[in-house]
């Protein structure tokens, strides 16, 4: 019953393992970035780079930005760009075209790209977080499937034409509290994913379509809760027809 959402388990820890070598990554770079020396200029405005040749600099730059943030696993597969690509993408167009048009690192621009590095890696902090709270709303709504499930298998197996109107009256009831059962771990995992919705600025879609497209449903614990209260509305209208016929 709930094979998807250990499929979608597996999703989420594959996606952390990746965002956190990201996160790794731009530390590293960072600390890179703040062992270069610059170059100070007296005019100019702060992404106006020093015209004599001290374009090593900026070239050392790009070099430990290749080394750390694109030398990540997946970074190929994932990504795939050039450097220039990667810079504007992560640090936006102005900050790319200072680091590769320019010819000197000033401190001005180091310190730009060390505040881009790391506004680039809070993102991913709180993307991290993002997940985690995902991970911990699936591993509850297997868990309570789980129980869920384990009580309506446990519940006495004669067949209802068997039973007398009391028995199936208390069957009745009780396959009622486990759908109210159901219905609330539905509505918990709804509310986990809107709350995802609002915590993401950094990822282009809804979080379920991300992280589980190449999964047999973008919703898997709910697809897993659907499962399970369609066995129950099976077995509560078989109860519901003993009943009437009883009468």
């Amino acid at each position: 019953m709930t094979a998807r959402i250990d499929a979608a388990l597996d999703a989420v820890a594959e996606e952390r393992a990746t965002v956190r070598d990201e996160y790794e990554a731009l530390e590293a770079f960072d600390r890179r970035v703040a062992d270069l020396s610059t170059v100070t200029v007296s005019t100019g405005p702060p992404l106006v780079t020093d015209p004599r040749p001290s374009g090593q600099s900026l070239e050392r730059v790009r070099t430990a930005y290749a080394e750390t943030v694109m030398s990540t696993s997946h970074y190929e597969t994932e990504y795939g760009d050039t450097v220039a690509e990667s810079l504007a993408a992560e640090f936006g167009d102005d900050l790319a075209a200072a680091l590769l048009g320019g010819t000197a690192l000033t401190p001005e621009l180091r310190d730009a790209v060390r505040a881009a590095t790391d506004a680039a890696r809070r993102e991913r902090e709180e993307f991290l977080d993002v997940l985690d709270r995902e991970a911990d709303s699936l591993s509850t709504a297997a868990d309570d499937i789980a129980d869920v499930t384990a009580a309506f298998e446990s519940l006495d197996d004669r067949p209802v034409p068997a039973r007398s109107f009391d028995d199936l009256h208390d069957r009745w009831a009780t396959i009622r509290e486990l759908q109210a059962r159901v219905d609330g771990i539905g509505l918990c995992r709804q509310e986990t994913i809107r709350g995802h919705r609002t915590h993401l600025p950094g990822v282009p879609t809804d979080l379920s379509e991300y992280l589980y497209a190449d999964l047999s449903s973008s919703y898997p614990a709910l697809a897993s809760v659907a499962d399970l209260g369609e066995r129950l509305d099976r077995a509560r209208d078989r109860v519901e027809h003993a009943l009437a016929e009883s009468v």
